[in-house]
């Protein structure tokens, strides 16, 4: 069934368009009778039926409204070191299907490609579409923030006051599993660039009371590390379960 993200709970009857009216109408070609759902970020979704298709939208009819159950019970946050080419729309995508609630660019000494400006609203805006469709795509209850790209220290003093800091540094040998039996609401993983992080952002993510974490014996891309983190701490948090 189609999923779209609305900006307020839908009425009884309501009408749905721009770019999500022509989606409905010129790219699926929805019929009256036609079944989609509805989710405004509130927890809720609203299972609807097409009753009337104009030319620039359709109008629907809520049917149903239950509570949403694909949110992870824990908040994680992706803090990803700015890599080249698209590797970060790849990052935010995957997350956002796997069930981070923010993705946020950082910037860190390695870092290579370093969009500034008009560039960077341009990226950022890209980004935010991407978690969008992804969200819609996977059947989120909401669409996770893509939060403005900011600086690794100024990254770390939020997560250190908010949550708890997840450190992944090639020379880390601190285990994942045993960072994950402490108890916290709100995670934030960081995984650095190409090159990865520098031994003095390290050492600064210990200063902020993160160990320095492994991902194992392997490898892996700057684009894969974040994936495989994330997917490492909600199967531990019990979020690969179907809840009904």
């Amino acid at each position: 069934m189609p999923r779209f993200f609305v900006d307020r709970e839908p009425e009884a009857a309501c009408f749905l368009g721009g770019e999500t009216g022509r989606h409905i109408v010129r790219s699926l070609r929805m019929r009256s009778g036609e079944t989609l759902t509805l989710c405004a970020g509130t927890g809720k979704d609203f299972f609807c039926t097409v009753t009337e298709i104009a030319p620039d939208g359709a109008w629907v009819r809520v049917d149903a409204v239950r509570p949403t159950v694909s949110e992870p019970r824990t908040e994680v946050t992706v803090c990803m070191g700015w890599p080249k080419g698209d590797k970060l729309e790849t990052v935010v995508q995957k997350s956002v299907e796997l069930g981070a609630r923010a993705i946020w660019p950082i910037l860190t000494a390695r870092c290579v490609a370093r969009p500034d400006g008009a560039s960077l609203e341009k990226k950022t805006a890209r980004l935010r579409k991407i978690a969008r469709e992804a969200a819609q795509q996977s059947g989120r209850g909401m669409v996770p923030e893509v939060l403005p790209c900011a600086p690794l220290e100024t990254a770390l003093d939020r997560a250190g006051r908010d949550g708890k800091i997840l450190f992944f540094y090639e020379n880390g040998s601190a285990s994942l599993r045993e960072a994950l039996k402490i108890p916290a609401d709100r995670l934030y993983i960081f995984v650095g660039p190409e090159g990865g992080f520098a031994p003095e952002e390290a050492r600064l993510a210990e200063e902020k009371g993160a160990a320095l974490l492994t991902l194992g014996p392997r490898i892996l891309r700057t684009e894969t590390a974040p994936i495989a983190a994330l997917a490492a701490v909600l199967y531990d948090r019990g979020d690969f379960e179907r809840r009904e």
